[in-house]
């Protein structure tokens, strides 16, 4: 039997006990610590394994004549098992602690045409369906090529033509990928922290669907085909909202907002992607306001239909709070000219509220302006948002607001910060969320910039920068750099102006 049969054969279900016998199987159980059985999923594995090589030693054996590689296989297959108990002792010491956390894979789908990744170091090679994808892998593809990553969490990027991405940082809930060029639509699963960089432009998905596209040089368009998607340009925020489309031209750092137009909504690329998320049944936001919607129509209307008119840009609402004992209380406004028939009410830790995924309470009652939550535990922070609805179109929302919430003898979270930075052309793009933080002034940069290309033996050169918000989240570009140059950057939170805690540092070399 080959070895490609055995391995084959080896995902089959092995009967509970058949090992037990087994000399390799006791030397290994032998070394396990007796407070931490295997499962008899990982026994399946391993024995699998150990199966394999066994009758590859068998296939290969002969007479006398080959003694010399008979004895080869056997240390072969001595220091396959070595391995496999090296790995088991890793992941299992006294008490069954792991102490090395499982990494992070995404998996690509090769859907049609010339597919190529390339690690992180390394060859661009040709992709495989299937694959696994970690972090620093590039994805790109070619004329007429389209491809799909599913993420551990749950969230998708499609790759359309012609296009380039990298999974920049993979976690259980999180997802950071900079789009290099072309196009990429972004299927986002509910509760996942997910961004997208791009020639130091950072997009946040606050809801579940939006498109990138760069095709044209040093501009940048963003689609939300569902919920919204946060923008951050150099130190301006902009939240590109459902049937919104956002022209960022980058050199000048300038952001222009539109309704979609049903031309661009009708446009190959993204509606076949719509269409696939109406296939398998995502809501597909905007495109449920065409006529008809795509869950009842298998082709786009023609170009100039329009019937149904893109909805208009989302004014703001204004959202006030303040924590007390044991509850917050919110007031709100909504302009005179917005009809609408509901209020929405969201709430989250750590980040800014999604809607619907965060919502909390509605009214129906318009003329309510205030409300109390005491569903928040002493000790925490916790960001609102209100929505305003008329039927289920949003026609408006308010500014996040974040309050700590205060209560006999409580022991507030630590307050903490975790800096994420990327490199981008001419620019360093820095990205923060605080967590336990609750009363700051604002933010400090601190930066130590190496030696300059000119001249090499000059020494570091200093320089902090102050950000006034109280935002959980936040990002800031750093366009005062050379290229080719070194960067190292950390970020401390600000109570009443002194440093309270500084976040991890970060440092690279700035691109061309």
């Amino acid at each position: 039997m080959s070895l490609k049969r055995l391995a084959k054969d080896s995902w089959k279900r092995i009967e509970e006990g058949f090992d037990r016998d087994h000399p390799m199987a006791r030397v290994v159980r032998d070394l396990t610590p007796g407070e931490r059985e295997m499962s008899p999923q990982s026994r399946e594995r391993m024995m699998s394994r150990l199966h394999a090589v066994q009758g590859e030693m068998a296939e290969g054996e002969r007479p006398a004549t080959r003694r010399g590689v008979h004895w080869q296989r056997l240390a072969i297959a001595g220091v396959a098992v070595a391995a496999l108990i090296a790995v088991l002792l890793v992941f299992t010491l006294p008490g069954g602690k792991k102490v090395t956390p499982p990494k992070q894979f995404a998996k690509l789908d090769v859907e049609m045409g010339n597919i190529e990744v390339r690690g992180p170091v390394g060859r661009w090679r040709v992709a495989e369906d299937g694959e696994k994808l970690a972090k620093g892998w590039h994805i790109r593809t070619g004329i007429g090529s389209f491809a799909s990553v599913e993420f551990p969490e749950g969230s998708i990027m499609r790759v359309t033509d012609g296009s380039e991405a990298v999974v920049k940082s993979l976690g259980a809930r999180s997802v950071a990928l900079e789009h290099l060029r072309g196009g990429t639509y972004h299927r986002v699963h509910k509760g996942t922290r997910y961004t997208v960089w791009n020639q130091g432009v950072a997009m946040q998905a606050l809801g579940t669907a939006f498109n990138v596209e760069s095709r044209v040089p040093g501009s940048l368009e963003i689609v939300t085909v569902e919920s919204a998607v946060k923008v951050e340009v150099g130190n301006q925020v902009h939240k590109v909202a459902q049937g919104e489309v956002a022209v960022v031209e980058v050199d000048q750092g300038t952001v222009d907002k539109q309704p979609v137009s049903r031309e661009r909504l009708e446009e190959d690329r993204l509606y076949k992607n719509a269409k696939q998320d109406a296939e398998e049944g995502y809501n597909t936001g905007v495109y449920e306001e065409v006529s008809p919607p795509l869950s009842e129509s298998s082709e786009p209307q023609a170009p100039g239909d329009s019937s149904a008119p893109a909805p208009p840009a989302l004014p703001a609402v204004s959202l006030g709070g303040a924590a007390l004992e044991n509850s917050v209380t919110l007031e709100w406004g909504v302009p005179a000219d917005i009809e609408y028939d509901s209020i929405v009410l969201l709430r989250s830790e750590g980040a800014d509220p999604v809607y619907p995924d965060n919502e909390i309470a509605r009214y129906s009652d318009i003329s309510i302006k205030s409300a109390t939550d005491d569903g928040v535990v002493p000790g925490h922070a916790y960001q609102y948002s209100i929505y305003a609805l008329n039927g289920q179109e949003v026609v408006a929302f308010s500014n996040p607001v974040t309050v700590a919430v205060t209560g006999p003898d409580t022991k507030p979270e630590p307050a903490s910060i975790s800096l994420m930075m990327t490199s981008a052309r001419n620019s360093v793009m820095l990205a923060w969320t605080a967590t336990g933080a609750t009363g700051f002034d604002g933010f400090v940069i601190e930066r130590v910039a190496g030696p300059p290309l000119e001249d090499p033996t000059a020494g570091e050169t200093t320089k902090t920068i102050r950000i006034d918000s109280s935002a959980v989240s936040y990002s800031y570009t750093d366009t005062d750099v050379q290229p080719g140059r070194f960067y190292k950057y950390r970020v401390g939170i600000l109570v009443d102006g002194a440093v309270t805690v500084y976040s991890n540092s970060e440092a690279g070399v700035v691109g061309p």
